[in-house]
C-alpha cells in the first residue's frame, strides 16, 4: 500500500523508468558558470540590456558583481550580485533579495543579489529551472523604473509577485531558448530534441499530484483566515478528505513558514501567479526570442513593479483582459 511518505520517492523512480530522466547526469550539460551565461544571454537578448562583470568589494570572495547597462547606450542602469555556491552559516534555499529599490523620484538606481547554494561544477536541469525562475525576480527589481521606492521590483500585490520568476522557467525547457546554450558554452554536450521532450514529460508527471497538494496548502491558509481555530484541528480535517489521508502524529503545519511570515490569506498566490504567468507567456507564442515582445513585457510588466495593478499590467501588455485558459491547458495537459 503506498504510503503519503512513499510518493515524491516513487515518483522519482517512475520519472527514471518512464522517462529515462537521471538529474545527477545532466549536471555535464549545464556547468554552473555556463548556466550563468545562458540566463544572462536570454536576459539580454530579449530586455535590450548588456551585463557586464565588474570587481567590486562584496561580503565574499565568491561573490561576482554585474553592471546592468542599457544595449544602444551603454548607459548604467542597476546593478546585481550573485552569490552562487554554498558555505558554512549561508542562507540555505536559493531567493532573490532587493537590496536597494528604483526611485526615479529620488533618482535611485536598483540593486538586487541572487543567493543560491549551487554545485559548483553544474546544475541538473530542476536547478536551471530555479535559476531562471530567481533570476526572473532579479530583472524585476533592477529593470524596475518605477516612481517611489515602496512600488520597486517585487513590490507588487502577494498574488502576482510569482508571475514573473514562473513565466521565466519556460526558458529553460524550449529547444529556442536552450539552443543558446551552444552559443555560450560550444563545448557542452547539446540536448536532443527527444531528451527535451523527455523533460517535460517528465516535469508533467505527477502533475495531479501537485496541483492538488497546492490547492490544499491554499484552502488551509484560507481556512485560518477566515474562520480561525487550532491550525492542526484544520489540517487535519482538509488532509483526511485526500485518497492518501492524514497521517497521525504528523504535525505539517508545524512546519508551513509560509503561513506565519507575509502571506495572511495568500498562499493561493502561487497558484494564481501561474495563471497569470501562463497567460503572459502565451505572447510569445512560439519565439521565446522575440525581442518585440520582450521589449513590450519589459514595459509593461518589470518596469512597473507595483505601481500599476497586475490585472492592469497584464491587459496592457496582452492587448486584452487576463484569461485562465492557459493555465488549464497546463493542468490538463494539453500545453
Amino acid at each position: 500500500m503506498l504510503a503519503r511518505w512513499d510518493v515524491g520517492y516513487i515518483q522519482e523512480k517512475v520519472k527514471r523508468a518512464r522517462y529515462a530522466v537521471d538529474q545527477e547526469a545532466l549536471r555535464r550539460y549545464f556547468p554552473t558558470g555556463k548556466a550563468i551565461d545562458f540566463a544572462l544571454a536570454v536576459s539580454e537578448a530579449l530586455y535590450g540590456v548588456k551585463f557586464r562583470e565588474a570587481k567590486v568589494e562584496a561580503w565574499h570572495p565568491d561573490v561576482r558583481y554585474f553592471d546592468v547597462l542599457d544595449a544602444k547606450s551603454g548607459a548604467f542602469v542597476s546593478g546585481f550580485y550573485l552569490d552562487l555556491y554554498p558555505r558554512e552559516g549561508k542562507y540555505g534555499h536559493a531567493a532573490a533579495f532587493p537590496i536597494r529599490g528604483a526611485s526615479s523620484l529620488a533618482r535611485r538606481a536598483p540593486l538586487s543579489a541572487l543567493v543560491t547554494n549551487f554545485n559548483r561544477q553544474g546544475l541538473d536541469h530542476d536547478e536551471l529551472e530555479t535559476l531562471l525562475h530567481e533570476f526572473g525576480h532579479v530583472l524585476h527589481g533592477v529593470l524596475s523604473k518605477t516612481v517611489y521606492v515602496s512600488q520597486a521590483g517585487t513590490s507588487t500585490l502577494q498574488d502576482f509577485v510569482e508571475a514573473p520568476s514562473q513565466m521565466f522557467e519556460e526558458w529553460a525547457r524550449r529547444e529556442q531558448s536552450l539552443a543558446l546554450f551552444a552559443k555560450v558554452c560550444p563545448e557542452c554536450p547539446r540536448l536532443s530534441r527527444d531528451q527535451i521532450a523527455q523533460l517535460d514529460a517528465a516535469r508533467k508527471y505527477g502533475r495531479g499530484s501537485r496541483y492538488a497538494r497546492q490547492w490544499i496548502y491554499a484552502a488551509f491558509d484560507m481556512e485560518l483566515s477566515t474562520n480561525p481555530r487550532p491550525p492542526l484541528e484544520v489540517w487535519k480535517a482538509l488532509e483526511s478528505q485526500t485518497p492518501l489521508g492524514h497521517v497521525e502524529g504528523t504535525l505539517f503545519p508545524a512546519s508551513f513558514s509560509h503561513i506565519a511570515s507575509s502571506y495572511a490569506a495568500g498562499y493561493y498566490g502561487y497558484m494564481w501567479s501561474e495563471v497569470m504567468a501562463l497567460d503572459m507567456l502565451s505572447a510569445f507564442k512560439d519565439d521565446l526570442l522575440d525581442a518585440k515582445v520582450g521589449a513590450r513585457y519589459l514595459d509593461s510588466i518589470l518596469s512597473q513593479g507595483g505601481q500599476r495593478e497586475p490585472r492592469d499590467m497584464v491587459k496592457a501588455f496582452l492587448g486584452r483582459d487576463p484569461s485562465n485558459e492557459a493555465f488549464f491547458a497546463e493542468i490538463t495537459g494539453r500545453r
